[in-house]
């Protein structure tokens, strides 16, 4: 691959602003005095001038109706008269011829440095008082495209010089323009009539110091060539006729290129009609080499066979104030990328620019600078500076970045999304891109900024003021990267991200600090619940990534989870042990492992207040047992002596009814004694039988026995 030096874009691009700037001046310059041939004195002249264009023939007639009067008296020595007069007209005159009423007059033109000097030889002498009266013809010219000359006269296209002359108030100029021509005029104001064409006129009050650049355009009569190329682009190739090479060379420019420019940027392309391309000469232009009217979306190229200026200017269908709005950053991608279409179209690999210099004439901060009214030449040092280190600076940039990170930057942009993505679709920003959103979407927050670029946007961009915000900026993203580390894979949310992307770093750090508070609530959180095999969910990633107007929420929720966890180990661990024998007594009939399984559940549900009650009931019921078994042990115990005294009693009582029985049952089988037959029985007295002789009577103090044959107590 070969490899050139890139033309200066000052030099490509201004260098006709000097151009247009020696017209302007040497419109300004006035027709030279007018000597005697005799003597020297007041010479009264007044002058018509008029210009008809005449596109067919390439000229401009000129006529300048004159009379003069000579106005010096003589003297008693002396006759003072005019023979020959000379005048100074524009540089570059054809058919310079005189007449007056008789017919020609002897005329003798030649060229000097700025203007042709005629003198027109008089029929006859011209003595004090009197006045003479004769027309002065010349054409001018349409030079050859690319020409030196500042005349262009053409079908489609015609502009030149008008120059007045004459006397003050003495003076008056008149264009004439053919129909279908629309006309404009810089320099001095010059009144415009319509009716067969157009008639442009100026009374000057200082002829010497009046000059007007006139343009007169014919859209119909230039040719036309049409280019369908993919991705919808439709461009229209107006040329002009006398000119085959520009058109040429633009339409092989754009068909090559116009492909490869929109797969560099990446974006469809904007033009919603056809996109007339122009050919325009360098001075109606103001000096420039190119334009893209954004409002028409049509650009105007010079005549100049410049392949860089014709794919620059097409990439501003892309690279204007829409997209980005500092002018620095649009006329330096523009630059850049008609290089890099350039160098794959012709393989051709360019130098990059060089490095701007701040004791330039011209030097002023990038991000004040800004499109010029009128060029003038004040402005051309700024203009030169500011296209120079523009170009410089966006190259370094985009080599930095690469072209897959400057497409992607192009399409957010397009589309206002954030520089500061987060989890789901990116958030929409303000449609205004100036260059600070410009340096976020070129550098991925990913990797630390390229030094040198922040150190060239610091020493070339900034406006004094703005002090330490590069700093700020960057202390702020080097924060945020260590966020997303330590996030593990969660993205900031948008209550990070907003002052982030409106470079409010202060308080993008303030909120930063929180968030890392919470990330360390969010590590004991996983930590407990992994310890106890508990499911957390993404519940609190989507609260933290979601959060918009702060991390309350989010570290609620967190708090939330680390209470239910820990409750829930707290309970495991109180389940799981083995309880001694009062709390086992306490635990009879009890199942605690019920609410801590509930627990579980409520918790892998997101339910964390039913989790931590449900373990908490779980953790009760442990705690309580040995209490409870205290109590059953107690209540048993009573219940027991209780009963050991009912049985007692029982006992006693079952003894005492048997002991009667058997005394009953001993006194029925008792003998009855024979009645006394001395004693007399007394009246209503009853007698109980005897015990049966055949039974021997038991011994004294022998009891009797019981039912069951044994003997009884005593």
């Amino acid at each position: 691959m070969d490899r050139f030096r890139r033309t200066d874009p000052r030099s490509r691009r201004l260098g006709a602003v000097l151009l247009a700037t020696l017209v302007a001046t040497l419109l300004s310059w006035s027709a030279p005095g007018v000597p005697s041939a005799l003597a020297a004195g007041p010479l009264q002249v007044r002058a018509d001038t008029t210009y008809a264009l005449d596109p067919e023939a390439g000229r401009v007639h000129v006529a300048t109706e004159y009379s003069v009067t000579n106005n010096r008296p003589n003297s008693a020595t002396a006759i003072f008269f005019y023979r020959e007069l000379v005048f100074g007209i524009q540089p570059d005159v054809r058919e310079v011829r005189a007449t007056d009423r008789f017919g020609a007059l002897a005329v003798t033109s030649g060229g000097r440095e700025g203007f042709t000097r005629v003198e027109v030889r008089l029929r006859s002498n011209l003595f004090y008082r009197q006045t003479a009266t004769f027309v002065l013809r010349y054409d001018l010219v349409g030079a050859p495209p690319r020409s030196e000359s500042p005349i262009r006269i053409g079908r489609a296209f015609s502009t030149f010089g008008v120059w007045a002359f004459g006397d003050p108030d003495r003076s008056t100029v008149t264009v004439k323009v053919p129909p279908g021509y629309a006309t404009t005029v810089e320099g001095d104001d010059m009144t415009s009539t319509l009716g067969g064409g157009t008639t442009l006129r100026a009374e000057p009050a200082d002829p010497d110091a009046f000059f007007a650049i006139v343009t007169a355009e014919n859209r119909d009569a230039y040719d036309r060539e049409r280019l369908s190329l993919e991705g919808g682009v439709e461009v229209v190739i107006l040329s002009w006729p006398e000119d085959d090479a520009w058109a040429d060379t633009v339409g092989e420019t754009l068909r090559d290129g116009m492909p490869v420019l929109r797969k560099l940027v990446g974006l469809d392309w904007p033009v919603a009609h056809d996109l007339n391309v122009r050919e325009r000469y360098t001075p109606a232009l103001e000096g420039y080499a190119g334009v893209f009217f954004l409002d028409d979306q049509r650009i105007d190229v010079s005549e100049d066979l410049d392949p860089v200026t014709i794919l620059h200017e097409a990439a501003h269908a892309w690279f204007n104030a829409d997209l980005f709005s500092a002018r620095w950053i649009y006329e330096g991608l523009a630059e850049e990328y008609a290089y890099r279409v350039l160098g794959e179209i012709d393989d051709v690999e360019y130098d990059p620019p060089t490095r701007p210099d701040r004791d330039d004439p011209g030097f002023l901060p990038l991000n004040e600078w800004r499109y010029p009214s009128i060029v003038r030449e004040e402005t051309d040092a700024i203009e030169l500076y500011g296209y120079g280190a523009a170009g410089w600076l966006v190259s370094m940039i985009v080599h930095e970045a690469g072209e897959t990170q400057m497409a992607k930057a192009f399409q957010d942009a397009a589309a206002n999304r954030t520089a500061y993505p987060g989890r789901g679709d990116p958030e929409t920003v303000g449609t205004i891109d100036g260059w600070q959103r410009f340096l976020d979407l070129t550098q991925p927050i990913e990797e630390p900024d390229p030094r040198r670029v922040i150190e060239a946007v610091e020493e070339f961009v900034l406006s004094p003021g703005l002090g330490d915000v590069l700093e700020r900026r960057a202390a702020a993203r080097d924060a945020y990267r260590e966020l997303l580390e330590a996030g593990k894979g969660w993205l900031p949310p948008w209550f990070i991200r907003n002052p982030m992307g409106r470079w409010q770093f202060e308080e993008a750090t303030k909120r930063i600090e929180s968030a890392h508070e919470l990330l360390e609530l969010r590590e004991q959180v996983e930590a407990t619940a992994a310890a106890e095999g508990l499911t957390l969910g993404d519940r609190l990633q989507r609260a933290y990534e979601t959060a918009v107007d702060g991390l309350e929420s989010a570290r609620s929720l967190a708090e939330n989870q680390l209470a239910a966890a820990r409750a829930i180990a707290a309970a495991r661990a109180k389940v799981d042990a083995t309880p001694d024998f009062v709390a086992e007594v306490g635990l009879m009939g009890a199942t605690p492992r019920a609410p801590l399984d509930a627990a579980r559940a409520a918790f892998e549900s997101g339910d964390y207040a039913g989790a931590l009650e449900q373990a908490n009931v779980a953790a009760s019921i442990v705690d309580r047992a040995p209490a409870v078994g205290q109590e059953r042990l107690l209540l048993g115990g009573a219940a027991a002596l209780v009963l050991l005294l009912l049985a007692v009693v029982l006992h006693r009582a079952r003894r005492e009814r048997r002991r009667r029985a058997e005394a009953f049952a001993w006194a029925a089988a008792a003998p009855v004694a024979a009645p006394d037959p001395g004693v007399a029985e007394a009246p209503g007295s009853s007698a109980t039988l005897g015990a049966d002789p055949a039974q021997p009577a038991p011994p004294m103090g022998e009891a009797a026995p019981d039912h069951e044959g044994g003997p009884t107590e005593a």
